[in-house]
């Protein structure tokens, strides 16, 4: 997943307004729709549907015509599509197992509040982009401590480095191994 603006354009006429799609707009959305069923509302031109999507994604809820807002529907369909997680319109389904949007949101919010150590309100604000690449940069930030505190798996290829140290070593005394029994 790409991280995009935590926010989409949506133009009414000559007016633009800014929907956040925020784990909690989606969650709110799919427990009173689902989100499928939220979508072929908009489809079919259901001006509560698109009202409601609208309310739970922006700040400032827009006073325009219906016209208006039907004539956004396409843009509304997009929207939707983004706050389920997608890049665009366009995204194809990842390969893997099939979890429910619930088990989806639920996964998101432990990741932000466990894995990063958020608060829940934060998280709640957060697009599910913002939280799977915070994620994805933790991951990062760990492997890279892990690499400083234990060093690579990687073999030196070059082995000068360890016959010096062998000759230094060597330098000091016998290093031959002596055990008990072979006296």
């Amino acid at each position: 997943m790409r991280l995009a603006a935590n926010t989409f354009s949506l133009q009414l006429g000559d007016r633009s307004f800014d929907l956040k799609p925020s784990l909690r707009a989606a969650f709110q959305l799919h427990q009173k729709y689902g989100l499928p069923t939220l979508y072929q509302a908009i489809l079919d031109g259901s001006f509560t549907a698109m009202m409601d999507l609208i309310t739970a994604t922006s700040a400032n809820v827009p006073v325009v015509s219906v016209r208006s807002i039907l004539d956004a529907r396409e843009q509304l369909l997009e929207f939707v599509l983004l706050l389920r997680g997608a890049d665009s319109a366009t995204d194809q389904p990842k390969s893997g197992e099939f979890i429910s949007f619930d088990e989806y949101i639920a996964d998101l919010f432990k990741i932000g509040t466990g894995h990063l150590g958020w608060s829940p309100d934060v998280v709640w604000s957060a697009t599910s982009a913002e939280i799977l690449a915070a994620r994805e940069g933790r991951m990062d930030l760990l492997k890279d401590i892990i690499m400083a505190v234990f060093g690579s798996k990687e073999q030196p290829t070059d082995t000068s480095d360890v016959r010096s140290m062998k000759d230094d070593l060597n330098a000091i005394g016998d290093l031959t191994v002596h055990s008990l029994g072979a006296r």
